[in-house]
C-alpha cells in the first residue's frame, strides 16, 4: 500500500468525505465504486495511479542498461532456470527469449493495443499470498524504483520467499526524481549506494553493478 495515499486520506477524512470529486481533486484520478474503509480506498487510488503512469507517462529504455533489461537475458539464460517470475513485465517481451518465464503485471498491456501482454495480472503480493509459488528466478527491472520504504522491504521479503535468486536493479535516487514522481502521481524511491548494499545484506544478495 502506498502510505502517502493513505496518510493523505487519514488526514483528510475529517474534513471531507471521500467522494469521486474529492479523490479526482487530489489525487487526479477517478474510481468507478465504492469502498468499505480508508484503507480499501488507499488500494484502489494507488493501483489507479499506478495504471496512469505506466500506460500516459512511463516509457522503457531498457535496450541503454548493461545490467538489465535485453542485455540480461544470456545472462539469465546461461543460469538455466527451469521457472523465472518476470515482475512487472509490461508487454512480456522477454517470455519468447527466456524459456519457462512467466509475467506477472498490473496491468494488461492487451488492453492499450500491445499484441502480447502479462501471463497474471496482479499485485505479486496478492498473487503470493493466493497461490505461495515457487521459482527459480525473480527477474525485476523497476519494480524497485518506486514506492515507499515498507513497499521495498515487502516486496524483498516475498521476492526471496517465492525464489532463491533475485535479478534486478534499484536505480539511485537524483535531482529530477521530485518533479517525475509529481508528474507520475506516485513516489520514486530515493536510493542511496549504501541503501543498495544495505538491502543487499539484508537479504544476502549480491550487487552487480
Amino acid at each position: 500500500m502506498n502510505q502517502k495515499i493513505l496518510d493523505q486520506l487519514n488526514a483528510d477524512v475529517g474534513k471531507h468525505e471521500i467522494t469521486p470529486d474529492y479523490i479526482k481533486n487530489t489525487f487526479d484520478i477517478q474510481l468507478k465504486k465504492k469502498y468499505d474503509n480508508i484503507e480499501q480506498y488507499a488500494r484502489a487510488i494507488d493501483d489507479a495511479v499506478l495504471h496512469r503512469y505506466f500506460t500516459k507517462v512511463w516509457q522503457s529504455d531498457m535496450k541503454k542498461w548493461k545490467h538489465s533489461g535485453l542485455q540480461l537475458i544470456d545472462e539469465v539464460n546461461k543460469l538455466r532456470p527451469r521457472n523465472v517470475l518476470d515482475v512487472g513485465c509490461g508487454a512480456n517481451k522477454f517470455k519468447e527469449h527466456i524459456p519457462g518465464l512467466t509475467g506477472i503485471d498490473l496491468l494488461e498491456y492487451r488492453d492499450f493495443g500491445h499484441p502480447t501482454g502479462p501471463d497474471i495480472v496482479d499485485n505479486v503480493r496478492n498473487f503470493y499470498l493466493k497461490e505461495h509459488p515457487k521459482f527459480d528466478m525473480i527477474y525485476c527491472v523497476g519494480t524497485f524504483n518506486f514506492g515507499t520504504m515498507e513497499d521495498m522491504y515487502m516486496n524483498f521479503d516475498i521476492f526471496t520467499k517465492m525464489a532463491p535468486r533475485i535479478f534486478g536493479h534499484a536505480r539511485p535516487g537524483g535531482p529530477g526524481d521530485d518533479k517525475r514522481a509529481k508528474k507520475a502521481g506516485y513516489p520514486y524511491y530515493q536510493w542511496t549506494f549504501d541503501e543498495v548494499h544495505f538491502w543487499a545484506k539484508e537479504f544476502n544478495m549480491d550487487v552487480i553493478n
